[in-house]
């Protein structure tokens, strides 16, 4: 499993929100009564906000964050404000600490299937189910022994309410949080870390003043900055490659300086794989490729231009010296052997594939995929971004004149 490193930034925001929130809660006190009436209220403006950009964008499991962190807030605000040593209140905290737990574990395993399917509802209805264990838990951890309830319900300080057996819970979804943050670079579980995190707060530190509004407003605000992180990577991702797409490449231009190179690579014989081999594996082919070329050194960013080829932006540097780590990049391209699941689609006879070139050599049971690029640099003839990319197109036609698999820029030889 690869895991993102680039993806850390999407602890660090949860953290700065609940953090803010808990410096903020010094100054609630002193608010006008008109001003402490919209901070009550603002939690649930921000849950309607979040829950019209679940909709909008189809995004079912920051919706229940929503509206989880917002009955969490009621429930403290409504039943939460007594001594918990009374058995209703007591019951009440405890379910609140185990269905956060339980709940946005659950959140961060499943995937988001829309909103108006069978599967949604599926996933509704089996969080509601959980919910309603953790409730049915809470009752029967209440009329159990003192040893359980001690476990489970007994705070472990006067300054830290939650209990061992809630907090382990609490740190193991923290936990699976920051796992799947790391490993699918993606929004949604940044989101629910900070909703989490934000509730965790919430319940832990229930003493202090104000706590469970501002706590509510940081989830809520966490969750609100998945839903439009998450609409900014629809806009600008490619889907299938996980890579910048064209939009965004397109805004790189305009904020380039004076001194850069552009590289355009193209996947040798494309077409005829897809032929050969049918679009799903043609899929897998434009993934390995991807993966590649996103490691491509000399600070040089990757992007989807469109169908099979891409396009490499190195600022501050030459022609000359992003050759050699876009022909690392080439190279470990074809040296990657690709297995070939699909049997069925593969040339009935071996001597047909063995006369292919490019990402059609085969053997037995796997392929080798290869690449072509050109690079270009801005000079005194070529003073914009797009006559530098028409410049690393020709370059890139030529590499694949002189053969294919290599990489041309204006001093090369090939």
């Amino acid at each position: 499993m690869r895991v993102h490193l680039s993806a850390v930034y999407r602890l660090v925001v949860p953290f700065m929100l609940v953090a803010l929130a808990m410096w903020a809660r010094g100054f609630a006190p002193s608010l006008d009564h008109e001003a402490s009436i919209l901070l009550e209220n603002l939690p649930y403006l921000l849950c309607a906000i979040c829950c019209g950009l679940g909709w909008m964008f189809n995004r079912l499991r920051l919706a229940l964050a929503a509206l989880a962190s917002t009955g969490l807030y009621l429930l403290i605000k409504l039943h939460l404000q007594v001594s918990l040593s009374e058995s209703p209140a007591g019951e009440l905290y405890l379910f609140a600490g185990l269905a956060l737990a339980v709940g946005v574990a659950y959140l961060l395993v499943v995937r988001d299937y829309g909103l108006l399917t069978l599967r949604s509802l599926l996933m509704v209805i089996i969080f509601a189910g959980l919910l309603g264990l953790c409730y049915g838990a809470a009752e029967w951890i209440g009329a159990t022994d003192a040893a359980w309830s001690a476990r489970f319900a007994a705070p472990t300080h006067d300054d830290y309410i939650l209990s061992h057996a809630v907090s382990w819970l609490i740190a193991g979804a923290a936990l699976l949080a920051i796992f799947l943050v790391l490993a699918r670079d993606d929004e949604t579980e940044g989101a629910l870390f900070g909703a989490l995190l934000a509730g965790f707060c919430a319940l832990a530190f229930l003493h202090l003043e104000q706590i469970s509004v501002v706590m509510a407003c940081a989830g809520l605000l966490s969750v609100g900055w998945g839903l439009i992180r998450g609409s900014h990577a629809m806009a600008y991702r490619d889907d299938l490659t996980s890579l910048p797409g064209r939009r965004a490449l397109s805004e790189r231009l305009q904020s380039l300086g004076r001194h850069y190179a552009i590289a355009m690579l193209d996947v040798d014989h494309f077409k005829k794989f897809n032929d050969t081999h049918g679009h799903e594996v043609g899929d897998e082919v434009l993934k390995l490729v991807a993966s590649r070329i996103r490691q491509v050194g000399g600070g040089g960013t990757a992007y989807r231009y469109g169908g099979e080829e891409f396009c490499v932006v190195f600022p501050r540097k030459s022609a000359e010296e992003c050759a050699e780590v876009l022909d690392q990049a080439r190279e470990r391209i074809a040296n990657y052997e690709m297995s070939i699941r699909d049997q069925g689609r593969r040339p009935v006879k071996a001597k047909e594939g063995t006369r292919r070139r490019g990402a059609t050599r085969l053997s037995a049971a796997s392929v080798y995929v290869t690449v072509s690029a050109g690079i270009a640099e801005r000079d005194d003839k070529l003073q914009t971004p797009e006559e530098v990319m028409a410049a690393a197109d020709k370059q890139l036609y030529r590499a694949k004149r002189g053969g294919r698999n290599r990489v041309a820029w204006p001093g090369s030889r090939k």
